[in-house]
């Protein structure tokens, strides 16, 4: 399988220039291909065209890939064609890796060091999928009335505490399947509105209280999945050795991260690693649309009365915005940086219906979850796209609002929740990102 069914129009002259340099055709021969332009699938070559006595072919609609082919009859020249074509197909496509199933680890290895779940916008210890009125006035009054950033965490820090109409915890149901494995686990609160900045200062806040309450109340050995990391942790010249900690982050959460480790020093902890899941790196078209969206909408308000309409996480995550901020942002060599994407087509009735065509539309036809393109998740070491996933599937919400939705209109179907089953079940993802950071020495 060669990861993508999207089409590429290769230029005629190059497979055939290839095949007659690998001695293969001749420039004269009767069976050369024909002189236009190829349309070939990545995900499987019909070879139809090809001469039936030379590659032994039986006349079927079986399609095969290149990569077999070139196996089958050694070709040097069709196996370095393949390779040089991958590469270039999953540069262009945005991802290396397609995960559609994750399976069972009956072998599972806990992470010797503490895990850190970092939540994205909007999130705090919950998820505000739909906001109240009330919610909805205080921020934007906050967002107006204040530019100083301290009384603005304050705000959203308050704001948390106000019930939205529909808001659900935010990593559902995944730090408790990863304790049940043995794995320590802090779930970090942090504003749900605010800059990368005060967010990163809040996260490491969070990080330095829930590390401090891990020496106090825990014995080392349930710190620590390893008798030598609770070896190594123990206090050298009176002093106790930094907890280290592997970060998790969703979406807006792993560009916290990036800016704790980059730029927040002397801590009492040490980040081994970070694992980013759907954050857009390099931005989000969607926050483009709505930060363009809300110039237009002030452009008819009196000049007399500047103000901003978003919150400030909005203005940070353009495109243009994440270009200074990683040319402001670089990587730690001591960190381990690890990355995935999603990608999936909604139906009419999925919550980013709408921004996913944003998205398409504005990227230029990347494949994208609904807020951020596959493209823009890739950083450090990019382990795979979860595919038919979007934005709130990732952190094990797959399609929750719409089953309720559809649930209310067409009443309960099986039918209907058969079709809205994950195609990768969340919880085994988060195990399976456990154990590799386990299996890695993390």
């Amino acid at each position: 399988m060669l990861g993508s069914s999207k089409m590429h129009n290769i230029p005629r002259f190059q497979i055939g220039r290839l095949l007659e340099q690998s001695g293969k055709i001749s420039s004269r021969s009767p069976n050369r291909m024909p002189e236009q332009t190829l349309s070939i699938p990545l995900i499987g070559l019909n070879w139809s065209w090809f001469n039936q006595k030379l590659f032994r072919w039986r006349k079927s609609t079986k399609k095969c890939s290149l990569r077999s082919v070139a196996a089958k009859y050694a070709d040097q020249h069709l196996q370095l064609f393949n390779k040089a074509y991958l590469e270039l197909a999953n540069k262009e496509a945005g991802h290396t890796r397609e995960i559609t199933t994750v399976p069972k680890r009956s072998n599972f290895q806990a992470p010797k060091n503490p895990i850190v779940l970092c939540h994205g916008l909007s999130g705090f210890d919950r998820l505000i999928l739909l906001p109240s009125i009330g919610q909805l006035t205080k921020l934007l009054y906050n967002v107006s009335s204040s530019n100083n950033a301290d009384q603005l965490l304050e705000q959203d820090a308050e704001n948390s505490r106000i019930k939205g109409l529909l808001e659900v915890e935010y990593w559902f149901g995944v730090k408790q399947a990863l304790e049940a494995k043995g794995c320590t686990v802090i779930s970090a609160k942090v504003p749900g509105f605010s800059s990368i900045e005060e967010r990163a200062r809040t996260l490491n806040e969070c990080i330095e209280r829930e590390t401090r309450y891990l020496r106090l109340s825990k014995d080392p050995n349930e710190v620590y999945n390893s008798k030598q990391e609770e070896q190594n942790n123990k206090k050298e010249n009176g002093k106790q050795k930094p907890i280290k900690v592997n970060l998790i982050a969703h979406s807006m959460g792993g560009l916290d991260c990036r800016y704790l480790i980059s730029n927040i020093k002397n801590r009492n902890f040490d980040v081994v690693s970070l694992t980013t899941v759907s954050t857009p790196h390099h931005g989000s078209e969607m926050a483009d649309f709505v930060v363009g969206f809300s110039s237009d909408v002030q452009k008819g308000i009196p000049k007399e009365l500047p103000m901003k309409i978003l919150p400030p996480a909005f203005y940070e995550l353009t495109t243009k915005s994440m270009e200074a901020f990683n040319k402001a942002t670089p990587d730690d060599p001591n960190v381990a940086y690890l990355s995935y994407g999603a990608s999936m087509k909604p139906k009419w009735y999925n919550l980013f219906y709408t921004s996913w065509h944003i998205v398409f539309d504005l990227s230029k036809g990347e494949p994208n979850d609904g807020l951020v393109s596959v493209k823009s998740s890739r950083w450090g070491e990019y382990m795979g796209t979860i595919q038919n996933a979007d934005h709130l599937d990732i952190i094990n919400w797959k399609n929750r609002l719409q089953k309720e939705v559809v649930s209310l209109v067409f009443g309960p179907s099986n039918s209907v929740k058969r079709q809205m089953q994950p195609d990768v079940d969340m919880l085994d993802f988060y195990l399976g990102v456990a154990d590799n950071l386990a299996r890695r020495g993390f």
